[in-house]
Protein backbone atom coordinates (compact mmCIF):
# COMPACT_ATOMS: atom_id res chain seq x y z
CA UNK A 1 0.00 0.00 0.00
CA UNK A 2 1.45 3.39 -0.94
CA UNK A 3 1.91 6.15 1.58
CA UNK A 4 -0.75 8.26 -0.14
CA UNK A 5 -3.34 5.48 -0.27
CA UNK A 6 -5.48 5.31 2.89
CA UNK A 7 -5.82 2.03 4.70
CA UNK A 8 -9.06 0.22 4.00
CA UNK A 9 -11.65 0.35 6.79
CA UNK A 10 -11.73 -2.90 8.74
CA UNK A 11 -15.52 -3.04 8.45
CA UNK A 12 -15.12 -2.91 4.67
CA UNK A 13 -12.58 -5.77 4.77
CA UNK A 14 -15.00 -7.84 6.84
CA UNK A 15 -18.00 -7.04 4.65
CA UNK A 16 -16.09 -7.97 1.48
CA UNK A 17 -14.96 -11.28 3.02
CA UNK A 18 -18.46 -12.49 3.99
CA UNK A 19 -19.48 -15.78 2.41
CA UNK A 20 -22.92 -16.43 0.89
CA UNK A 21 -23.78 -18.26 4.12
CA UNK A 22 -23.23 -15.06 6.11
CA UNK A 23 -20.01 -16.15 7.79
CA UNK A 24 -16.34 -15.28 7.51
CA UNK A 25 -13.89 -17.81 6.03
CA UNK A 26 -12.25 -19.86 8.80
CA UNK A 27 -8.83 -18.49 7.85
CA UNK A 28 -9.98 -14.86 7.90
CA UNK A 29 -7.74 -12.53 9.87
CA UNK A 30 -7.48 -8.78 10.22
CA UNK A 31 -4.26 -7.20 8.88
CA UNK A 32 -1.49 -7.36 11.48
CA UNK A 33 1.34 -4.90 11.96
CA UNK A 34 4.57 -6.89 11.87
CA UNK A 35 7.19 -5.11 13.92
CA UNK A 36 10.44 -6.29 15.49
CA UNK A 37 10.04 -7.39 19.11
CA UNK A 38 6.26 -7.00 18.98
CA UNK A 39 3.84 -9.81 19.75
CA UNK A 40 1.40 -10.75 17.00
CA UNK A 41 -1.95 -11.98 18.30
CA UNK A 42 -4.68 -13.89 16.53
CA UNK A 43 -7.97 -11.98 16.25
CA UNK A 44 -9.43 -11.61 19.74
CA UNK A 45 -6.49 -13.25 21.49
CA UNK A 46 -5.05 -10.18 23.21
CA UNK A 47 -8.40 -9.28 24.79
CA UNK A 48 -8.99 -12.95 25.66
CA UNK A 49 -5.66 -13.19 27.44
CA UNK A 50 -6.33 -9.98 29.35
CA UNK A 51 -9.78 -11.21 30.38
CA UNK A 52 -8.74 -14.69 31.48
CA UNK A 53 -5.09 -14.40 32.48
CA UNK A 54 -4.47 -10.98 33.99
CA UNK A 55 -5.76 -9.25 37.08
CA UNK A 56 -7.77 -6.06 36.51
CA UNK A 57 -5.65 -3.00 37.19
CA UNK A 58 -6.37 0.66 37.70
CA UNK A 59 -5.81 2.61 34.52
CA UNK A 60 -5.67 6.37 34.12
CA UNK A 61 -8.61 7.01 31.81
CA UNK A 62 -8.26 10.81 31.96
CA UNK A 63 -6.74 11.10 28.45
CA UNK A 64 -9.65 9.10 27.00
CA UNK A 65 -12.20 11.18 28.90
CA UNK A 66 -10.64 14.45 27.79
CA UNK A 67 -10.64 13.22 24.20
CA UNK A 68 -14.36 12.44 24.41
CA UNK A 69 -14.99 15.91 25.81
CA UNK A 70 -13.16 17.44 22.82
CA UNK A 71 -15.25 15.35 20.41
CA UNK A 72 -18.43 16.32 22.25
CA UNK A 73 -17.43 19.97 21.81
CA UNK A 74 -17.04 19.54 18.06
CA UNK A 75 -13.24 19.13 18.00
CA UNK A 76 -13.38 15.64 16.50
CA UNK A 77 -9.97 15.49 14.82
CA UNK A 78 -8.12 16.69 17.94
CA UNK A 79 -10.10 14.29 20.09
CA UNK A 80 -9.50 11.37 17.70
CA UNK A 81 -5.74 12.02 17.69
CA UNK A 82 -5.69 12.06 21.49
CA UNK A 83 -7.81 8.89 21.64
CA UNK A 84 -5.53 7.01 19.28
CA UNK A 85 -2.52 7.85 21.42
CA UNK A 86 -4.32 6.92 24.66
CA UNK A 87 -5.59 3.58 23.32
CA UNK A 88 -2.09 2.69 22.16
CA UNK A 89 -1.17 2.68 25.85
CA UNK A 90 -4.28 1.02 27.29
CA UNK A 91 -6.64 -1.04 25.16
CA UNK A 92 -10.42 -0.63 25.29
CA UNK A 93 -10.83 -3.86 27.27
CA UNK A 94 -8.81 -2.25 30.08
CA UNK A 95 -10.80 1.00 30.22
CA UNK A 96 -14.34 0.07 29.20
CA UNK A 97 -15.89 -0.33 32.67
CA UNK A 98 -14.31 2.81 34.11
CA UNK A 99 -15.16 4.73 30.94
CA UNK A 100 -18.83 3.74 31.07
CA UNK A 101 -18.96 4.86 34.69
CA UNK A 102 -17.38 8.22 33.76
CA UNK A 103 -19.84 8.75 30.89
CA UNK A 104 -22.81 8.09 33.19
CA UNK A 105 -21.44 10.52 35.77
CA UNK A 106 -20.69 13.25 33.20
CA UNK A 107 -23.56 12.80 30.74
CA UNK A 108 -24.72 16.39 31.18
CA UNK A 109 -21.36 17.65 29.85
CA UNK A 110 -21.51 15.42 26.77
CA UNK A 111 -23.32 15.85 23.49
CA UNK A 112 -24.90 12.44 22.72
CA UNK A 113 -25.42 13.32 19.05
CA UNK A 114 -21.77 14.22 18.45
CA UNK A 115 -20.52 11.20 20.44
CA UNK A 116 -22.79 8.71 18.71
CA UNK A 117 -21.92 10.18 15.32
CA UNK A 118 -18.23 9.83 16.08
CA UNK A 119 -18.76 6.29 17.35
CA UNK A 120 -20.57 5.24 14.16
CA UNK A 121 -17.86 6.82 11.98
CA UNK A 122 -15.22 4.87 13.93
CA UNK A 123 -17.16 1.63 13.50
CA UNK A 124 -17.69 2.16 9.78
CA UNK A 125 -14.48 3.80 8.60
CA UNK A 126 -11.61 3.14 11.00
CA UNK A 127 -8.64 0.89 10.27
CA UNK A 128 -7.68 0.95 13.97
CA UNK A 129 -9.25 -1.98 15.89
CA UNK A 130 -9.19 -0.11 19.20
CA UNK A 131 -11.11 2.87 17.78
CA UNK A 132 -13.74 0.48 16.43
CA UNK A 133 -14.02 -1.16 19.86
CA UNK A 134 -14.36 2.26 21.48
CA UNK A 135 -17.11 3.13 19.01
CA UNK A 136 -18.91 -0.10 19.90
CA UNK A 137 -18.42 0.60 23.62
CA UNK A 138 -20.08 4.01 23.21
CA UNK A 139 -22.98 2.53 21.22
CA UNK A 140 -23.52 -0.03 23.98
CA UNK A 141 -24.84 2.85 26.12
CA UNK A 142 -27.43 3.87 23.52
CA UNK A 143 -30.64 2.26 22.28
CA UNK A 144 -29.78 0.68 18.93
CA UNK A 145 -32.60 -1.87 18.69
CA UNK A 146 -34.58 0.17 16.12
CA UNK A 147 -31.56 1.11 13.98
CA UNK A 148 -31.70 -1.70 11.41
CA UNK A 149 -28.86 -0.39 9.24
CA UNK A 150 -26.55 -0.15 12.25
CA UNK A 151 -27.63 -3.60 13.45
CA UNK A 152 -26.49 -5.09 10.13
CA UNK A 153 -23.09 -3.48 10.61
CA UNK A 154 -22.82 -4.82 14.16
CA UNK A 155 -23.82 -8.33 13.02
CA UNK A 156 -21.05 -8.25 10.41
CA UNK A 157 -18.40 -6.97 12.82
CA UNK A 158 -19.47 -9.59 15.38
CA UNK A 159 -18.36 -12.34 12.98
CA UNK A 160 -14.75 -11.22 13.46
CA UNK A 161 -13.25 -12.60 16.67
CA UNK A 162 -11.56 -9.27 17.38
CA UNK A 163 -14.92 -7.50 17.77
CA UNK A 164 -17.36 -10.23 18.86
CA UNK A 165 -17.21 -9.38 22.55
CA UNK A 166 -18.03 -5.69 22.05
CA UNK A 167 -20.86 -6.49 19.64
CA UNK A 168 -22.32 -8.95 22.15
CA UNK A 169 -22.53 -6.18 24.73
CA UNK A 170 -24.79 -4.31 22.28
CA UNK A 171 -26.76 -7.31 21.01
CA UNK A 172 -27.83 -8.48 24.46
CA UNK A 173 -29.91 -5.29 24.86
CA UNK A 174 -31.91 -5.96 21.67
CA UNK A 175 -35.44 -7.30 21.92
CA UNK A 176 -34.38 -10.59 20.30
CA UNK A 177 -30.84 -10.37 21.65
CA UNK A 178 -30.56 -13.96 22.85
CA UNK A 179 -31.68 -15.28 19.47
CA UNK A 180 -29.09 -13.03 17.80
CA UNK A 181 -26.37 -14.39 20.10
CA UNK A 182 -27.43 -17.99 19.42
CA UNK A 183 -27.23 -17.40 15.68
CA UNK A 184 -23.84 -15.71 16.02
CA UNK A 185 -22.49 -18.45 18.29
CA UNK A 186 -22.93 -20.98 15.49
CA UNK A 187 -20.99 -18.82 13.01
CA UNK A 188 -17.83 -17.99 14.99
CA UNK A 189 -15.15 -20.48 15.96
CA UNK A 190 -12.42 -18.71 17.95
CA UNK A 191 -12.52 -16.29 20.87
CA UNK A 192 -15.85 -15.10 19.49
CA UNK A 193 -17.47 -18.44 20.26
CA UNK A 194 -15.99 -18.44 23.76
CA UNK A 195 -17.56 -15.02 24.39
CA UNK A 196 -20.91 -16.11 22.90
CA UNK A 197 -21.02 -19.18 25.15
CA UNK A 198 -20.36 -16.92 28.10
CA UNK A 199 -23.13 -14.47 27.16
CA UNK A 200 -25.87 -16.82 25.94
CA UNK A 201 -28.92 -17.48 28.09
CA UNK A 202 -29.72 -21.23 27.84
CA UNK A 203 -33.37 -20.31 27.56
CA UNK A 204 -34.63 -23.43 25.81
CA UNK A 205 -33.84 -27.06 25.02
CA UNK A 206 -32.46 -26.22 21.57
CA UNK A 207 -29.79 -23.91 23.01
CA UNK A 208 -28.93 -26.37 25.78
CA UNK A 209 -28.51 -29.21 23.30
CA UNK A 210 -26.31 -27.07 21.05
CA UNK A 211 -24.15 -26.15 24.04
CA UNK A 212 -23.87 -29.80 25.03
CA UNK A 213 -22.86 -30.91 21.54
CA UNK A 214 -20.81 -27.93 20.34
CA UNK A 215 -20.26 -25.43 23.16
CA UNK A 216 -16.65 -26.44 23.77
CA UNK A 217 -15.76 -26.68 20.08
CA UNK A 218 -13.50 -23.71 19.43
CA UNK A 219 -10.08 -23.27 17.89
CA UNK A 220 -8.55 -21.86 21.10
CA UNK A 221 -9.06 -24.48 23.84
CA UNK A 222 -12.16 -26.26 25.20
CA UNK A 223 -11.12 -25.38 28.76
CA UNK A 224 -12.17 -21.74 28.32
CA UNK A 225 -15.83 -22.76 27.95
CA UNK A 226 -16.05 -26.14 29.71
CA UNK A 227 -17.24 -24.99 33.13
CA UNK A 228 -19.71 -22.49 31.65
CA UNK A 229 -21.09 -25.10 29.27
CA UNK A 230 -21.32 -27.71 32.03
CA UNK A 231 -23.50 -25.37 34.07
CA UNK A 232 -25.62 -23.99 31.23
CA UNK A 233 -26.46 -27.34 29.64
CA UNK A 234 -27.05 -29.07 33.00
CA UNK A 235 -24.24 -31.57 32.41
CA UNK A 236 -24.94 -33.44 35.65
CA UNK A 237 -28.41 -34.32 34.34
CA UNK A 238 -27.33 -34.91 30.75
CA UNK A 239 -24.54 -37.32 31.60
CA UNK A 240 -26.90 -39.89 33.14
CA UNK A 241 -29.39 -39.91 30.24
CA UNK A 242 -29.94 -43.28 28.61
CA UNK A 243 -30.84 -41.76 25.23
CA UNK A 244 -27.62 -39.88 24.50
CA UNK A 245 -26.75 -39.70 20.81
CA UNK A 246 -23.26 -40.15 19.42
CA UNK A 247 -23.15 -36.37 18.91
CA UNK A 248 -24.12 -35.81 22.56
CA UNK A 249 -21.41 -38.19 23.70
CA UNK A 250 -18.74 -36.49 21.60
CA UNK A 251 -19.78 -33.14 23.11
CA UNK A 252 -19.68 -34.52 26.65
CA UNK A 253 -16.25 -36.01 26.04
CA UNK A 254 -14.95 -32.60 24.94
CA UNK A 255 -16.53 -30.91 27.97
CA UNK A 256 -14.83 -33.40 30.31
CA UNK A 257 -11.55 -32.81 28.49
CA UNK A 258 -11.91 -29.06 29.08
CA UNK A 259 -12.88 -29.50 32.73
CA UNK A 260 -9.90 -31.76 33.40
CA UNK A 261 -7.42 -29.35 31.76
CA UNK A 262 -7.98 -26.72 34.45
CA UNK A 263 -4.99 -24.73 33.27
CA UNK A 264 -6.20 -21.48 31.75
CA UNK A 265 -9.39 -21.29 33.84
CA UNK A 266 -11.19 -23.14 36.64
CA UNK A 267 -12.67 -26.48 35.71
CA UNK A 268 -13.32 -29.72 37.54
CA UNK A 269 -12.44 -28.22 40.95
CA UNK A 270 -15.57 -26.05 40.66
CA UNK A 271 -17.88 -29.03 40.14
CA UNK A 272 -19.53 -29.86 43.43
CA UNK A 273 -20.51 -33.49 42.73
CA UNK A 274 -17.35 -34.72 41.02
CA UNK A 275 -18.04 -38.30 42.01
CA UNK A 276 -21.46 -38.20 40.32
CA UNK A 277 -20.00 -36.59 37.20
CA UNK A 278 -17.14 -39.10 36.95
CA UNK A 279 -19.48 -42.00 37.66
CA UNK A 280 -21.90 -40.90 34.96
CA UNK A 281 -19.09 -40.46 32.45
CA UNK A 282 -17.63 -43.90 33.16
CA UNK A 283 -21.01 -45.56 32.83
CA UNK A 284 -21.57 -43.91 29.46
CA UNK A 285 -18.01 -44.79 28.39
CA UNK A 286 -18.98 -48.45 28.61
CA UNK A 287 -21.90 -47.88 26.21
CA UNK A 288 -20.15 -45.97 23.43
CA UNK A 289 -17.25 -47.05 21.19
CA UNK A 290 -13.98 -46.05 22.81
CA UNK A 291 -12.07 -43.24 21.11
CA UNK A 292 -8.65 -41.77 21.82
CA UNK A 293 -10.40 -38.76 23.39
CA UNK A 294 -12.17 -41.12 25.82
CA UNK A 295 -8.85 -42.77 26.70
CA UNK A 296 -7.29 -39.36 27.35
CA UNK A 297 -10.16 -38.46 29.69
CA UNK A 298 -9.92 -41.75 31.59
CA UNK A 299 -6.20 -41.20 32.14
CA UNK A 300 -6.85 -37.59 33.24
CA UNK A 301 -9.53 -38.66 35.74
CA UNK A 302 -7.31 -41.36 37.26
CA UNK A 303 -4.39 -38.93 37.52
CA UNK A 304 -6.64 -36.26 39.01
CA UNK A 305 -7.80 -38.64 41.75
CA UNK A 306 -4.17 -39.46 42.58
CA UNK A 307 -2.83 -35.92 42.33
CA UNK A 308 -5.60 -34.22 44.28
CA UNK A 309 -5.73 -37.02 46.85
CA UNK A 310 -9.47 -37.24 46.22
CA UNK A 311 -10.90 -40.29 47.97
CA UNK A 312 -12.71 -41.89 45.07
CA UNK A 313 -11.19 -45.39 44.96
CA UNK A 314 -14.13 -46.93 43.14
CA UNK A 315 -14.00 -44.32 40.38
CA UNK A 316 -10.26 -44.81 39.97
CA UNK A 317 -10.63 -48.59 39.81
CA UNK A 318 -13.32 -48.23 37.13
CA UNK A 319 -10.98 -45.99 35.11
CA UNK A 320 -8.16 -48.49 35.40
CA UNK A 321 -10.38 -51.40 34.38
CA UNK A 322 -11.46 -49.54 31.24
CA UNK A 323 -7.84 -48.58 30.51
CA UNK A 324 -6.78 -52.23 30.82
CA UNK A 325 -9.48 -53.42 28.43
CA UNK A 326 -8.78 -54.90 25.01
CA UNK A 327 -10.92 -52.14 23.49
CA UNK A 328 -8.60 -49.51 24.96
CA UNK A 329 -5.55 -51.37 23.60
CA UNK A 330 -7.09 -51.54 20.13
CA UNK A 331 -8.06 -47.85 20.26
CA UNK A 332 -4.56 -46.68 21.17
CA UNK A 333 -2.91 -49.07 18.70
CA UNK A 334 -5.18 -47.85 15.90
CA UNK A 335 -4.41 -44.24 16.82
CA UNK A 336 -0.67 -44.97 16.59
CA UNK A 337 -1.17 -46.31 13.07
CA UNK A 338 -2.46 -42.79 12.30
CA UNK A 339 0.46 -41.02 14.00
CA UNK A 340 -1.39 -40.28 17.27
CA UNK A 341 -1.70 -41.75 20.75
CA UNK A 342 1.99 -42.30 21.52
CA UNK A 343 1.85 -40.44 24.84
CA UNK A 344 -1.20 -42.46 25.88
CA UNK A 345 0.61 -45.66 24.88
CA UNK A 346 3.54 -44.71 27.10
CA UNK A 347 1.27 -44.07 30.08
CA UNK A 348 -0.52 -47.40 29.53
CA UNK A 349 2.70 -49.40 28.98
CA UNK A 350 1.70 -50.22 25.40
CA UNK A 351 4.74 -50.64 23.10
CA UNK A 352 4.99 -47.53 20.97
CA UNK A 353 8.64 -47.01 20.07
CA UNK A 354 8.69 -48.72 16.67
CA UNK A 355 5.55 -46.97 15.37
CA UNK A 356 6.60 -43.62 16.81
CA UNK A 357 10.02 -43.82 15.17
CA UNK A 358 8.46 -44.74 11.82
CA UNK A 359 6.19 -41.69 11.92
CA UNK A 360 9.02 -39.47 13.14
CA UNK A 361 11.27 -40.47 10.23
CA UNK A 362 8.40 -39.92 7.81
CA UNK A 363 7.83 -36.32 8.97
CA UNK A 364 10.08 -35.10 11.84
CA UNK A 365 8.45 -31.66 11.97
CA UNK A 366 4.83 -32.76 12.10
CA UNK A 367 5.48 -35.60 14.56
CA UNK A 368 7.89 -33.79 16.87
CA UNK A 369 5.92 -34.85 19.97
CA UNK A 370 7.02 -38.41 19.23
CA UNK A 371 10.62 -37.20 19.45
CA UNK A 372 10.05 -36.05 23.03
CA UNK A 373 8.91 -39.50 24.03
CA UNK A 374 11.60 -41.40 22.14
CA UNK A 375 14.44 -39.21 23.40
CA UNK A 376 13.69 -40.37 26.93
CA UNK A 377 15.69 -43.41 25.82
CA UNK A 378 19.37 -42.54 25.32
CA UNK A 379 19.75 -45.20 22.62
CA UNK A 380 17.44 -43.19 20.34
CA UNK A 381 18.71 -39.75 21.27
CA UNK A 382 21.66 -39.43 18.87
CA UNK A 383 19.69 -40.79 15.91
CA UNK A 384 16.88 -38.29 16.51
CA UNK A 385 19.30 -35.37 16.94
CA UNK A 386 20.90 -36.26 13.60
CA UNK A 387 17.44 -36.39 12.03
CA UNK A 388 16.59 -32.87 13.20
CA UNK A 389 20.04 -31.50 12.40
CA UNK A 390 19.31 -32.46 8.79
CA UNK A 391 15.79 -31.04 8.53
CA UNK A 392 15.88 -27.90 10.71
CA UNK A 393 17.52 -24.74 9.27
CA UNK A 394 19.17 -23.94 12.61
CA UNK A 395 21.32 -21.05 11.34
CA UNK A 396 18.32 -19.35 9.72
CA UNK A 397 16.16 -19.89 12.79
CA UNK A 398 18.77 -18.14 14.99
CA UNK A 399 17.73 -14.74 13.64
CA UNK A 400 17.85 -12.97 17.01
CA UNK A 401 15.73 -12.88 20.19
CA UNK A 402 12.33 -11.20 19.89
CA UNK A 403 9.04 -11.04 21.76
CA UNK A 404 7.33 -13.71 19.63
CA UNK A 405 4.99 -16.38 21.01
CA UNK A 406 5.50 -18.66 18.02
CA UNK A 407 1.94 -19.95 17.71
CA UNK A 408 0.46 -21.55 14.62
CA UNK A 409 1.68 -23.39 11.55
CA UNK A 410 4.14 -20.67 10.56
CA UNK A 411 6.29 -21.71 13.53
CA UNK A 412 6.33 -25.49 13.06
CA UNK A 413 10.13 -25.60 12.91
CA UNK A 414 10.26 -23.89 16.30
CA UNK A 415 7.72 -26.35 17.74
CA UNK A 416 10.06 -29.16 16.70
CA UNK A 417 13.03 -27.32 18.21
CA UNK A 418 11.11 -26.94 21.48
CA UNK A 419 10.39 -30.69 21.56
CA UNK A 420 14.09 -31.47 21.13
CA UNK A 421 15.14 -28.95 23.78
CA UNK A 422 12.81 -30.36 26.41
CA UNK A 423 14.31 -33.82 25.86
CA UNK A 424 17.93 -32.62 25.97
CA UNK A 425 17.60 -31.79 29.68
CA UNK A 426 18.51 -35.40 30.47
CA UNK A 427 21.77 -35.38 28.50
CA UNK A 428 24.42 -32.85 29.62
CA UNK A 429 26.54 -31.72 26.68
CA UNK A 430 24.39 -33.20 23.89
CA UNK A 431 22.86 -31.12 21.12
CA UNK A 432 24.86 -27.91 21.54
CA UNK A 433 23.82 -26.74 18.06
CA UNK A 434 20.15 -26.82 19.10
CA UNK A 435 20.89 -24.87 22.29
CA UNK A 436 22.79 -22.23 20.33
CA UNK A 437 19.96 -21.84 17.84
CA UNK A 438 17.34 -21.59 20.58
CA UNK A 439 19.20 -18.97 22.62
CA UNK A 440 19.36 -16.73 19.55
CA UNK A 441 15.92 -17.43 18.04
CA UNK A 442 12.88 -15.10 18.13
CA UNK A 443 10.46 -17.48 19.88
CA UNK A 444 10.22 -16.95 23.65
CA UNK A 445 9.37 -20.55 24.56
CA UNK A 446 12.42 -21.94 22.72
CA UNK A 447 14.77 -19.56 24.55
CA UNK A 448 13.08 -20.51 27.83
CA UNK A 449 13.49 -24.24 27.13
CA UNK A 450 17.15 -23.70 26.22
CA UNK A 451 17.82 -22.06 29.58
CA UNK A 452 15.83 -24.79 31.35
CA UNK A 453 18.09 -27.34 29.66
CA UNK A 454 21.33 -25.58 30.59
CA UNK A 455 20.21 -25.24 34.22
CA UNK A 456 19.26 -28.93 34.22
CA UNK A 457 22.68 -29.89 32.84
CA UNK A 458 24.48 -28.02 35.60
CA UNK A 459 22.30 -29.64 38.25
CA UNK A 460 22.56 -33.19 36.85
CA UNK A 461 26.31 -33.07 36.20
CA UNK A 462 27.01 -31.07 39.37
CA UNK A 463 29.53 -29.19 37.25
CA UNK A 464 29.63 -25.56 36.06
CA UNK A 465 28.64 -25.00 32.46
CA UNK A 466 32.24 -24.38 31.34
CA UNK A 467 32.98 -27.99 32.28
CA UNK A 468 30.04 -29.30 30.22
CA UNK A 469 29.80 -27.12 27.11
CA UNK A 470 32.37 -24.28 27.23
CA UNK A 471 31.52 -23.11 23.68
CA UNK A 472 28.03 -22.20 24.83
CA UNK A 473 29.47 -19.51 27.14
CA UNK A 474 30.29 -17.48 24.02
CA UNK A 475 26.69 -17.93 22.84
CA UNK A 476 25.43 -16.82 26.26
CA UNK A 477 27.41 -13.59 25.85
CA UNK A 478 25.64 -12.94 22.55
CA UNK A 479 22.28 -13.94 23.99
CA UNK A 480 22.65 -11.62 26.99
CA UNK A 481 23.40 -8.67 24.75
CA UNK A 482 20.44 -9.34 22.44
CA UNK A 483 17.78 -10.68 24.84
CA UNK A 484 14.59 -8.59 24.96
CA UNK A 485 12.91 -10.27 27.95
CA UNK A 486 14.26 -9.12 31.31
CA UNK A 487 13.48 -12.38 33.11
CA UNK A 488 15.39 -14.41 30.52
CA UNK A 489 18.31 -11.99 30.60
CA UNK A 490 18.48 -12.44 34.38
CA UNK A 491 18.64 -16.23 33.97
CA UNK A 492 21.41 -15.91 31.38
CA UNK A 493 23.42 -13.73 33.75
CA UNK A 494 22.97 -16.25 36.58
CA UNK A 495 24.25 -19.08 34.36
CA UNK A 496 27.29 -17.04 33.37
CA UNK A 497 28.12 -16.12 36.97
CA UNK A 498 27.92 -19.78 38.01
CA UNK A 499 30.02 -20.95 35.05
Amino acid sequence: MSENQPEKALFQLIAEALTPEGTLPKDFSLPKEKAQNKLIFADGAMDGIKLYHTQPKEVDIEPVCQALLLISQGQEEAGKTQLTAALAQHSVIEVIDALHKWIYEHHQELDPGKLSGFAIRCIMTSSDPELIKLGLAIMELLNTDKQEALKKVIRALALCNEFTLYCLFIMRSWMSGNDEIFDLMQKVHGWGRIHCVNQIDPANRLIKKWLLDHGCENNVAPAYSALTVAKKCDLADQIVREDLSQEDWAGITLIIDGLMAEGPVAGISEIEDREGLFGGYLKQAERFPMTLATVQNLIAIAQYIDGEQVKLPEIKNQCLELLKSSECYVTVSTAMEQGKGFEEALKLSIPYEEKAMAWLKQNPIEHCMAARLLMASEKDCDEILALYADCLPLDTMASGPADVLGLGKDYQDFHALAAVLQSLRLYPGKGEAFIRCALLCPVISCRTYALDTLESWVKLAQTPLKGIAPQLLIVLDQAEELEVKDELKTRIQALKRAA
